[in-house]
């Protein structure tokens, strides 16, 4: 009977990698995350993402996450590279800045302490790592990425701002869908902006997961997820299906 649970746990997981890119999330409570999408023939799919902190420990052996215990050690001992300092300079395009995983004694990849939670390579997981790991500050905001705007109105936190010429740096951009609402919306992490003699925005070097240049959708994609991306103003603020409707920043 243990053999079978973890069997239809294992597939379930499994599941949650080959997620269609417009999945939208919901959150259910700290033991489990639905992802719902459609596939290519309309059809809703509902998959089932459990918090590793959560999972039986057979379970976390197979997915190579280590038990409770060794994880608390971990983010113990994990030394996370802080960019709180604004960049003075453009970062390199293709570059990674954030310290996501780390080799522990044993050549084992872990996750470092930001990112260590459910949703690996979702938009929404990076966003809220990447904040975390830039200002110490954790995000405690579940839902679809089109949600957190008004989701963190209640964070003392944090600040919404809704100009969007303004181009925060170190802030979190949420983008809403134009016109077909099933679609999740997302998020990306801005690490700094070059801007013209009178302030204005040029060009927004962001980093994120999930988005247009991942190979990978709905999985952490190393070397892919979280690497700079340079793009001027105009095509910052939108897409073909999604819109930028503001920013969330460390409230001063």
């Amino acid at each position: 009977m243990k053999k079978k649970w973890i069997a239809v746990m294992t597939a379930i997981l499994a599941m949650s990698s080959t997620v269609p890119a417009l999945a939208q999330h919901i959150y259910a409570g700290d033991d489990v995350e639905k992802v719902v999408s459609y596939d290519e023939n309309g059809r809703k799919v509902i998959t089932l993402i459990f918090d590793p902190a959560k999972m039986p420990e057979e379970v976390r052996q197979q997915l190579g996450l280590g038990s409770p215990a060794e994880n608390k050690e971990n983010k113990a001992q994990s030394k996370n590279i802080s960019t709180a300092v604004k960049l003075t300079e453009p970062p390199k395009e293709g570059e990674v800045l954030a310290n996501i995983q780390y080799a522990d004694e044993t050549g084992r990849l872990r996750y470092t302490s930001p990112y260590y939670t459910y949703g690996y390579g979702q938009c929404t997981w990076y966003a809220g790592g990447r904040f975390e790991e830039v200002h110490g500050i954790h995000i405690s905001i579940h839902g679809y990425a089109k949600e957190w705007l008004d989701s963190s109105r209640w964070d003392a936190s944090l600040e919404v701002v809704t100009d969007l010429s303004s181009v925060p740096e170190q802030s979190i951009a949420i983008y809403v869908p134009k016109t077909d609402n099933r679609l999740a919306g997302h998020v990306c992490f801005i690490e700094y902006v070059e801007r013209d003699e009178k302030g204005n925005p040029l060009y927004i070097y962001y980093t994120d997961a999930n988005g247009k240049k991942d190979t990978v959708k709905n999985a952490y994609t190393p070397g892919v997820d979280g690497m700079v991306i340079k793009e001027d103003y105009q095509t910052f603020l939108e897409n073909s299906q999604l819109k930028l409707a503001g920013y969330l920043k460390v409230k001063e």
